[in-house]
């Protein structure tokens, strides 16, 4: 009999300390962030070495937690050789921004024929990567393409300037 008394007396004790527990905690559920929203980006596929290389976004997020713009260079088949960089949003860019970010070009490396990816990346106040953008890049002779005359205007102010040498030598 005593031992049936001591199991129904820890059995209350641990219910009634459980239920003090759990009354006292407090549950924060993981939210996922909103996606953010691209209306529009562009950028020239081919351009003569020296030029500036413009990529033109419009993004939106609606929790206005945009923080920095990571940019990263590869060359297919070669070893990674560029250092990647970043621009931080200005505080009233950090919900929507639109805008290009710029290349500077000029290299006494010959880049005729060269073939490059530049990436992109959106990244927020925690750190965390929500959006990139990919555009390949080719040195070829040929002149950048204008921006489209219906978004020259929203579109032709410069964000930030993407701070890669190109001046790698082989």
């Amino acid at each position: 009999m005593k031992k049936k008394v001591f199991i129904a007396s820890m059995f209350m004790a641990l219910l009634s300390f459980s239920l003090v527990l759990i009354s006292g905690l407090k549950v924060y559920a993981q939210t996922e962030a909103k996606p953010l929203i691209v209306n529009f980006s562009y950028a020239s596929e081919k351009i003569r070495v020296g030029e500036i290389w413009k990529a033109y976004l419009s993004v939106t997020d609606p929790e206005g937690n945009m923080k920095k713009v990571l940019f990263r260079i590869e060359e297919p088949g070669a070893a990674p050789r560029y250092r990647p960089s970043f621009a931080y949003l200005k505080k009233e860019m950090e919900r929507e921004f639109a805008g290009y970010f710029a290349l500077h070009t000029a290299s006494s490396r010959n880049l005729s024929g060269v073939e490059i990816t530049v990436s992109l990346t959106i990244v927020d106040g925690k750190g965390n990567e929500r959006k990139t953008f990919i555009f390949p890049l080719e040195f070829d002779g040929q002149p950048t393409k204008p921006l489209p005359p219906e978004m020259e205007k929203e579109l032709n102010r410069r964000i930030g300037t993407i701070d890669i040498d190109l001046n790698i030598p082989d």
